[in-house]
């Protein structure tokens, strides 16, 4: 069974809808260089060259899909494994291989199994053979003084002063993730797909059936969208949780793992910039049966005595965007709240292990 072509007709697919001609040609460059550099870095370490070149082929198909690098690593391997899953040429084994490299390969500081590895030379690699293009973070440099020694690649050694042009990743703010989520609200925005603000909300999620699933159900997306927009940097699904950022359950769990979660009483007072997580707010004739209790999520403007001002998405799940007035009562489940300056960091998890519990 020939495993590569099928792969490259599917990252093509994903390249040729990029809409710059300069993005599209530096894709392709950098997504079958890398995988070029990882055949023969596994040939010469004696790993399977050709789930090394699909890792690389697979390894930024999530920035091409949609335009962010915002996790682009983790939110990849996600994309990945609902695409490989499809595909069907995978076993179990071989599906891990690739999705941990993929997973794994934006944090070149770390040190990770053999294949994961791989991917990390071959990127650091390519970009030094292709500094037109890429340059190196200072971080790599050490990285790729090891791979030019052991590929005996005499240049002149490289200082750790090269480095990325200047930039500063934006911190997240509850602030700006309150003004962000009431601007958009207050547009009333429609679920349907010639509503291209909705459109922007849901691209983070690559498959084709994503429109149809989030169909009337896409207030968390709505959440996801604001926060990513203010700053904050989360893969659409992280380990351990079984679902993506696109379901309510998921922040309510993320909450709770890490201790944002709390109650409205007298010790917390919400406040502008929180999520607020329902508790069976939405009518039973216009959510799914046997839906868990929290059904609906939104972001809070502002809280008074006896009522919240809230930011949402998907309004009853009624399919179009606004500010309300939400009563605290029972139908209050609990509160997130994200400390500014939040930073994503869950590089060291066992990716192989979480990959047993969704492949």
């Amino acid at each position: 069974m020939k495993r590569i072509p099928i792969v490259k007709q599917y990252v093509d697919n994903i390249i040729e809808n990029i809409i710059s001609t300069e993005e599209r040609r530096n894709a392709y460059i950098h997504a079958y260089g890398v995988a070029q550099c990882c055949s023969i870095i596994a040939d010469k370490r004696r790993l399977d060259s050709e789930l090394a070149y699909i890792s690389g082929l697979l390894h930024d198909i999530y920035a091409y899909f949609t335009g962010s690098h915002l996790c682009h690593a983790q939110s990849g391997a996600d994309m990945a494994r609902v695409a490989i899953k499809r595909m069907n040429i995978f076993s179990d084994d071989e599906k891990k291989i690739i999705l941990s490299a993929i997973f794994y390969h934006s944090h070149k500081e770390l040190i990770h199994d053999k294949y994961d590895e791989v991917l990390k030379d071959a990127e650091t690699l390519h970009a030094f053979l292709n500094t037109s293009s890429f340059n190196l973070f200072h971080i790599d440099v050490p990285r790729l003084n090891r791979i030019l020694g052991e590929f005996e690649i005499i240049v002149k050694p490289i200082e750790n002063e090269m480095k990325k042009g200047t930039s500063v990743k934006k911190a997240f703010k509850r602030s700006e993730f309150a003004d962000i989520a009431e601007e958009l609200a207050a547009k009333n925005i429609c679920g349907e797909r010639d509503n291209n603000i909705y459109m922007d909300i849901i691209k983070y999620y690559p498959e084709a059936s994503a429109f149809d699933e989030l169909k009337n159900s896409w207030c968390a997306a709505f959440v996801y969208h604001c926060a990513l927009r203010a700053g904050i940097e989360l893969p659409i699904k992280q380990p351990p949780f079984k679902y993506r950022f696109a379901g309510v359950g998921t922040w309510y769990e993320w909450g709770k793992d890490n201790g944002f979660c709390f109650h409205d009483n007298e010790d917390f007072i919400p406040s502008r910039g929180d999520i607020v997580i329902y508790n069976n707010i939405v009518s039973p004739e216009n959510k799914p049966e046997n839906s868990p209790w929290h059904d609906h999520t939104g972001v809070v403007l502002s809280c008074e005595s006896e009522y919240l001002i809230v930011a949402e998405g998907n309004i009853n799940n009624q399919n179009v965007s606004g500010i309300i007035k939400r009563k605290r009562d029972g139908t209050i489940g609990c509160f997130i709240r994200i400390p500014d300056d939040y930073k994503y960091n869950d590089y060291n998890s066992d990716y192989k292990e979480y990959l047993t519990t969704v492949i």
